[in-house]
């Protein structure tokens, strides 16, 4: 009786200790750096989660790589694989890249390349940035051989309407998909 009796104590503590591995949706993910596969935002001033940790295949998703000396970096941050559903997208180019630099280099269109970050809403309006609204990035870690990217992001995007989306307080901790 006694052993029963320790069985289900311990079992109910080992069942109470365990953690859930899903983020909470109303809490901004830790600034990690170490690959954990998360991502957040405040959009206009509400916490934004991405949830998927890898896109179908026929999407590039996120990853780095060094082409002579600037690094291209992807980042997809999604609320699911659908392609058209709320997410994040930011592509930049830099030059020699220093870990924990800040660079105000997300200032130009879709169309102009590289160096831009789009939001796609809810209700599927896409906001993307411009010469008018800059947005800053930071790395603070980029592991080639593991495929990890770590950092933090902000920027204005602006829909063909004109209004505009304020996101701040981004940060990612991302292996490459």
């Amino acid at each position: 009786m006694k052993n029963l009796l320790f069985f289900t104590l311990l079992s109910i503590g080992l069942l109470s200790s365990c953690k859930d591995d899903e983020q909470d949706q109303n809490v901004l993910p830790e600034a990690t750096q170490s690959g954990k596969n998360t991502a957040g935002a405040l959009i206009n001033g509400k916490v934004w989660v991405a949830t998927t940790k890898k896109l179908n295949s026929n999407n590039d998703g996120t990853y780095c790589e060094k082409l002579n000396e600037n690094y291209l970096i992807k980042l997809d941050l999604r609320k699911n694989p659908d392609r058209y559903t709320e997410s994040i997208y930011l592509i930049v180019s830099i030059p020699n890249l220093e870990i924990n630099q800040t660079y105000e280099v997300i200032n130009q269109t879709p169309d102009d390349g590289y160096n831009y970050a789009t939001y796609i809403s809810n209700d599927k309006v896409s906001y993307s940035s411009n010469p008018n609204n800059s947005g800053r990035i930071k790395i603070t870690r980029l592991d080639l051989q593991n495929q990890i990217v770590s950092g933090t992001f902000e920027f204005k995007a602006k829909d063909s309407n004109g209004n505009i989306v304020t996101i701040t307080e981004g940060r990612f901790d991302k292996k490459f998909d």
